[in-house]
């Protein structure tokens, strides 16, 4: 079994127990690594030059992917499928991913900040998106999509949600998520789930569509069965979730790995599971942005892309690309 140093922080910058234990999930896979792991503090926030940028798929495959995709949501066979993006950095020097993390956590308003360090590789990042919580037999979990960017000014910022909290394109991939955890929550709960009013979560660098359901779970169910009942959810997949994993399979030229995977931990009393997005993996003096968008059937190729972009603007000023 491997062993992990961790940092893990919540939108609070809480730290999770000291004697809890963690539990990886990759993004295709229902089998978990559940590693041996030893919590580690943060070095000082690091920027790292960047000498070369590959975007993979590049901005014409990628227009392709977007066609097909838009294709079978035309011809019925999907509602929604989730396309990602990887960036490629390579930096003038091997950094430290803990000092990323650092850098991270100073500009991660809304969002939970982690490291998984092995060996010479690590992936970390700061995500806003919890895939749920659970304390005692209560379980929290969220619906988030749809994105726009923050405002430069407190009127721009809220001219935004307002556009958003209206956007039918938005909206449709909101609905699917929401349908989605009311599906497959509702059989793990005593009673009914109840949602939130539909609301904007935001980041630093980018706003959602937000809404919350809580439950209460039936006494059998564990926390490695919601993992495998939840995980992927609409939001990093996509529905109907088997014919979104095809074309994702088809149409992504690399694996995802722990990226869009469920990254947690767990104790006797609680747990806490977080999607791993707004991610970075650092191999060496590699590092790797990840990037996703909700393909509907009014999304446009090129809108899509600058989202993309959007997203991991996230580590300007951090890796210095």
């Amino acid at each position: 079994m491997n062993k992990y140093r961790v940092y893990w922080s919540d939108r609070e910058g809480t730290l999770p127990p000291p004697d809890c234990t963690f539990h990886l999930f990759p993004f295709s896979s229902k089998e978990g690594i559940s590693p041996l792991t030893i919590q580690q503090a943060l070095s000082c926030p690091c920027r790292i030059k960047v000498l070369k940028k590959t975007y993979w798929p590049s901005q014409e495959q990628w227009r392709r992917s977007v066609t097909k995709a838009l294709q079978w949501i035309h011809e019925g066979k999907l509602q929604k499928v989730v396309l990602a993006r990887s960036c490629r950095l390579e930096l003038e020097k091997a950094p430290d991913p803990f000092s990323i993390t650092a850098a991270l956590k100073e500009k991660a308003e809304g969002a939970f900040v982690f490291c998984f360090q092995s060996g010479t590789q690590a992936f970390l990042g700061a995500t806003p998106e919890r895939l749920f919580v659970r304390k005692g037999r209560r379980i929290t979990s969220e619906a988030i999509a749809g994105t726009r960017k923050r405002g430069e000014t407190p009127a721009e910022d809220h001219c935004l949600q307002e556009v958003l909290l209206k956007s039918q394109k938005d909206l449709q991939e909101l609905t699917p998520v929401q349908t989605y955890l009311q599906h497959t929550l509702s059989p793990l709960c005593t009673r009914p789930l109840s949602f939130s009013p539909i609301s904007v979560h935001q980041t630093n660098n980018v706003q959602h569509l937000y809404s919350q359901c809580i439950g209460e779970l039936k006494v059998p169910v564990t926390d490695e069965e919601i993992v495998k009942t939840l995980h992927p959810t609409p939001a990093l997949c996509g529905m109907p979730k088997q014919t979104a994993y095809t074309l994702i399979h088809e149409e992504e030229p690399f694996e995802r790995g722990l990226y869009g995977g469920a990254l947690g931990w767990r104790s006797t009393d609680a747990a806490e599971y977080i999607v791993g997005i707004r991610s970075c993996l650092v191999q060496g003096s590699t590092a790797t942005l990840f990037s996703g968008a909700g393909i509907v059937k009014d999304s446009n190729a090129e809108d899509e892309w600058d989202e993309l972009n959007q997203k991991i603007r996230l580590y300007e000023g951090i890796l210095d690309h």
